[in-house]
């Protein structure tokens, strides 16, 4: 429905008597379309007979900004006749609406869907249009266009452009990785990266390490391997580095300013949560170099392009310098032509230095910014609960094997009282969280704010959602709570968590999502580039088969249903962060953003989803197919 806050400019009224079938297109501010489907409202108007008509109405005296509810039209292409309207058939077309409909054809006009069904069904549908019939995709299958609702372009911009060195195989346009395992190796590999450099004042930064698959790394090590060159490893998180004294001297880091940190270990070169934070204003000069910078975004996106994404959406901005950040993203996805709908949400902990309540101010105003590239999601906010999942430092009920601890980013006393403020607001919360001790902090918290405040459809999120009890389920669901989880983890951690850290009968429930389905909450999947490939089929399939990196079957009575994975990668991924009127489903009214497969999921064993060829996207109407070169 159209909201409140949107300004109509026009309104378009049409009735279909033969088919009863009616439908509103409001044209507001910025062109924000919405359709609005009002049947029974006609059904009432008893006067009318059921005869066709057609009513404009131009409405004068509307003011001039809008805060954008759903997403609008991207830039407008040469629309076709008014009357007419392109047809694609498909071996199947898998809409992902209420009823779970499949149909064999979607007609599409402008940037709009306009029908489905059969192409005998549109025909009967669109008595008054010309028809453009496109076999394109005669073998193919069509979805809804893929949406991953936590997708961050600015790690994407810092960490891409490193030298990966991973435990498991990396698919991107600018480099294919071998993943390797063991201290030697990695040392070994990184050794023949430092030689490969031909300037001796270039820093060498990769990405990928994990102490559970290569050992323990410190600054000996990389003293070892050079003395003079800056090296900079960061961990399979994004939250954690070591470096070498060259390093140290290049950045300017001494024990007198940063020693006393809880969070930093100059002796082992090791900075990690909050104490990376603290030091990152130092790597900025290198690690945000504008051209360094704008290859990661470009090369992170168009991953998730080939992948099947049409819609991505940057779960807290800024992560740190909101300019900087949106000047390259903009820059990229225009330059590049970039299929993709860019939405942002911005982050209470980043903006928040001065205040909750003068981040409030601030946040409020973020939606005016929008324009056809990139649009700020009003009345939702970012925050963040414990530890990162790599790193082990998730905030766990019953400790660690080994005794370590984890850490929290914000103390559940600061989360508590940046949540106040905007739940006041009437903001929906996305909340980071990865550990059950985390989740139940935000459960109790959740639970708190609805004594002060009642709100009937707050619609909160608990982000990535790595390790929960069973028994959380249940009281997610009671409490109204949604879920968009990283089923990666599981793959990528579940075998090694068994060994290390949390033992199998903790490991073997990492990303806990079947309960959830069972107890009937809103589940969707994202990757968090790069803690997982901005693949939605990879992800779907591990959610599904619950199946490890080392061909073990974990947990197999939290698997998803296929039907529930692939929603998670569309309508629920869109309803997520209330986009659910404008994409998620192939339905009248909603943008033509279709992701186009070679096979239909629901005719694949679970483990096979992920090696779907994906064809490519429909952007808007328009067919872009998937490139193999590289860029």
């Amino acid at each position: 429905m159209l909201r409140s806050n949107a300004h109509p400019r026009l309104m378009f009224f049409h009735l279909n008597a033969k088919l009863k079938k009616c439908a509103v297109l409001v044209v507001c501010d910025r062109g924000v379309v919405h359709y609005i489907d009002i049947l029974e409202i006609v059904m009432k108007m008893r006067s009318l007979c059921w005869s066709p008509f057609v009513l404009v109405l131009v409405l004068a005296g509307c003011g001039s900004a809008v805060e954008p509810s759903q997403i609008a039209a991207s830039t407008p292409k040469p629309m076709m006749s008014p009357q007419e309207a392109r047809v694609f058939s498909a071996r199947a077309v898998i809409t992902m609406d209420a009823g779970n409909t499949i149909a064999t054809a979607v007609a599409v006009q402008g940037e709009r869907i306009v029908a489905v069904g059969s192409r005998e069904s549109i025909r009967q549908a669109l008595p008054d249009y010309r028809l453009v019939h496109d076999e394109i995709f005669a073998d193919k299958v069509i979805m809804p266009g893929f949406i991953d609702n936590h997708l961050h372009p600015a790690l994407a911009g810092l960490l891409v452009p490193s030298r990966f060195i991973t435990p498991f195989d990396w698919d991107l346009p600018n480099q294919q990785v071998k993943g390797l395992e063991g201290r030697e190796a990695y040392l070994k590999r990184l050794n023949e990266i430092e030689h490969s450099y031909q300037d001796p004042e270039e820093v060498l930064i990769t990405w990928g390490y994990h102490e559970y698959f290569h050992g323990n790394i410190v600054r000996e090590d990389l003293n070892a391997i050079s003395a003079t060159r800056p090296i900079i490893v960061w961990q399979r998180s994004f939250h954690e580095i070591v470096v070498n004294d060259a390093a140290l001297a290049r950045l300017g880091i001494h024990a007198e300013e940063f020693g006393g940190h809880p969070m930093i270990d100059l002796e082992k070169g090791r900075f990690w949560e909050t104490g990376l934070f603290a030091i990152f204003g130092k790597l900025q000069s290198i690690v945000l170099a504008p051209e360094r910078f704008r290859s990661g975004v470009l090369n992170g996106l168009e991953h998730a392009r080939r992948n099947g994404i049409t819609t991505f959406c940057d779960q807290g901005v800024p992560l740190l310098n909101l300019d900087m950040e949106m000047q390259h993203l903009e820059a990229v996805i225009n330059e590049n032509d970039l299929p993709l709908r860019a939405l942002m949400i911005a982050n209470a902990k980043s903006l928040g230095i001065k205040g909750d309540d003068a981040a409030l101010q601030f946040v409020e105003k973020l939606p005016q910014r929008s324009n056809e590239t990139i649009q700020y999601l009003p009345k939702q906010i970012k925050l963040l609960a414990d530890g990162a999942f790599y790193s082990q430092l998730m905030q766990m009920e019953d400790g660690y094997l080994d005794g370590h601890h984890g850490e929290w980013i914000m103390t559940p006393e600061q989360l508590e009282t940046a949540a106040r403020v905007y739940w006041n607001a009437d903001y929906q919360l996305h909340i980071h969280v990865n550990g059950d001790k985390g989740v139940n902090v935000i459960l109790d918290l959740i639970e708190k704010l609805q004594q002060e405040y009642a709100r009937e459809d707050h619609q909160t999120v608990l982000h990535h959602f790595g390790y929960s009890a069973e028994a959380q389920s249940k009281r997610i669901a009671e409490l109204g709570v949604l879920v968009s989880a990283n089923p990666y983890y599981l793959w990528a951690l579940g075998d090694k968590y068994s060994e290390i850290g949390l033992g199998p009968e903790r490991a073997h429930f990492i990303t806990r999502l079947g309960s959830l389905e069972r107890h009937g909450v809103p589940v969707s999947l994202h990757s968090d580039l790069p803690m997982a490939p901005a693949a939605p089929l990879i992800l779907a399939s591990v959610a599904a088969s619950r199946l490890s990196a080392g061909g073990n079957l974990l947990g197999p009575g939290e698997r998803l249903s296929v039907d529930t994975a692939l929603r998670g990668i569309t309508i629920e991924a869109a309803r997520a962060i209330q986009q659910q009127d404008s994409i998620g489903s192939i339905e009248i009214g909603k943008l033509a953003d279709f992701t186009v497969l070679e096979q239909n999921p629901y005719a694949v064993p679970t483990e096979k989803l992920g090696e779907i060829p994906v064809w490519g996207t429909v952007f808007g109407g328009q067919p872009r197919p998937r490139i193999t070169d590289d860029l």
